[in-house]
């Protein structure tokens, strides 16, 4: 017997890729998730430039989350210069990171990944789902805006620089959306509960969840790199354990956590977040999790829209929170002195880590950079996903095993064009 589970083209997804598997005598013989998009060497045509280029040209690796390679970036950087951040500038790096989780999230879970809970190919295939796409617009409509007042624009803010921000937004700017993000926050508790009651075929699965923990808020810009199975490590170190690997048919990179000569697949994003950080989330949200039937942790991957529900809620809770208390710093950037040295920096994009790591000369400019985007660290768990869905329902029908298996990729949200950005040849 010979089964081919083929997709050309994976939709809803940021990016071009697709999945081969074939199947001979009821076993999985070769199983390849095919990423032909070109690759974009922004590691390579980094080096020698100065380190003011960093935050603006990462940024142009993702449309969809550029705040995130802006965080990690000069993060990165202004360890290397040791620069003290005050907490008015944090708080608005915080408010600023909250916004792009809203419209980031708010477009996977509304229009890419909820369609596939009713049987439809688009959010727009099904007059019914349309109210349910149109409050995932709304919300993602409300981060965006937020984002261009303190970035300037939405798409590719420019307002960063290392240091923190070339000028901030005055109060009123912000205060004009509280009434707004209080209604919003109101819907995506609903929106928790609707995500909660779908139905999800795949079954429970155990798997490495890998996300950074701070001590006193639910992680986005700082803290520790931590997992379910006994990491514990500072970031320059969870990098160290980490192993970059290319597979001939991709031209992206995949990671695994290095277990002594082998590699071990782990999970970061929103999944990886919740259930390791929980009890940092606002008792409200709690509140609606319990109500909903949620039990943490999840272990089944199409739940992951509960999760970045969940996350909505917290992104518009943490808006409204930082908002109400913000006030306009006298000067919204840090003095520093240049040196030369190495650092590593992640930060919690919305599809989980984004690692950067810098080596800087005196004068400033870039000897060596690595991104590791998320997507790159999920790819090796997402083969494995599917490897496992595929070979415990081998019997079913080529054409359900395909959709099945669209869907489980679909469900980690991978922003492909992130992850193309370098080749080793």
């Amino acid at each position: 017997m010979r089964k081919i589970i083929k997709t050309d083209y994976l939709s809803r997804v940021e990016g071009e890729g697709g999945i081969y598997v074939e199947i001979k005598d009821s076993k999985i013989v070769k199983l390849q998730l095919n990423i032909f998009e070109a690759p974009r060497f922004f590691e390579s045509f980094l080096v020698g430039r100065h380190y003011n280029d960093a935050p603006d040209f990462t940024a142009r690796i993702c449309g969809i989350c550029p705040v995130a390679y802006l965080m990690s970036s000069v993060h990165a950087i202004e360890k290397i210069f040791d620069a003290k951040i005050d907490e008015p500038i944090r708080q608005l790096r915080r408010l600023f990171y909250a916004s792009e989780w809203l419209s980031s999230h708010a477009l996977h879970v509304y229009l890419l990944h909820g369609p596939d809970f009713y049987g439809i190919e688009s959010a727009w295939a099904d007059k019914n789902y349309i109210e349910i796409a149109k409050r995932g617009l709304a919300f993602k409509n409300l981060g965006n805006r937020i984002t261009s007042v303190i970035g300037g624009r939405s798409i590719h803010p420019v307002s960063v620089k290392v240091g923190s921000f070339y000028m901030a937004p005055d109060k009123k700017d912000l205060t004009g959306f509280l009434p707004e993000l209080e209604k919003a926050f109101e819907d995506s508790l609903a929106g928790i509960k609707w995500a909660s009651s779908l139905r999800f075929n795949v079954s429970e699965t155990e798997m490495e969840f890998v996300s950074l923990s701070h001590q006193c808020e639910y992680p986005m810009n700082e803290g520790k790199v931590i997992s379910n199975k006994g990491i514990d490590l500072s970031m320059e170190r969870f990098l160290d354990a980490v192993q970059e690997y290319q597979v001939s048919y991709s031209t992206s990179l995949h990671s695994g956590i290095k277990m002594g000569k082998t590699l071990s697949p782990y999970l970061t994003g929103p999944v990886a977040r919740v259930n390791l950080n929980h009890d940092r989330l606002p008792e409200e949200i709690l509140e609606v999790i319990k109500e909903s039937g949620v039990k943490l942790p999840i272990k089944n991957l199409q739940m992951s829209i509960i999760a970045r529900s969940i996350e909505i809620s917290y992104a518009i809770y943490e808006l409204l929170r930082t908002i109400k208390n913000y006030e306009k710093p006298e000067k919204p950037y840090a003095e520093f002195e240049l040196r030369s040295g190495k650092a590593v920096w992640i930060t919690e994009a919305p599809r989980g880590m984004l690692i950067h790591a810098y080596d800087l000369d005196e004068k400033g400019c870039i000897k060596k950079c690595t991104i590791i985007p998320p997507t790159s660290q999920n790819l090796f768990h997402i083969e494995r996903s599917v490897y496992e869905f595929v070979q415990s329902n081998i019997a079913k029908p080529a054409d359900y095993l395909k959709s099945e298996c669209e869907k489980i990729i679909r469900s980690y949200d991978p922003c492909i064009s992130c992850s193309t950005h370098v080749v080793r040849v």
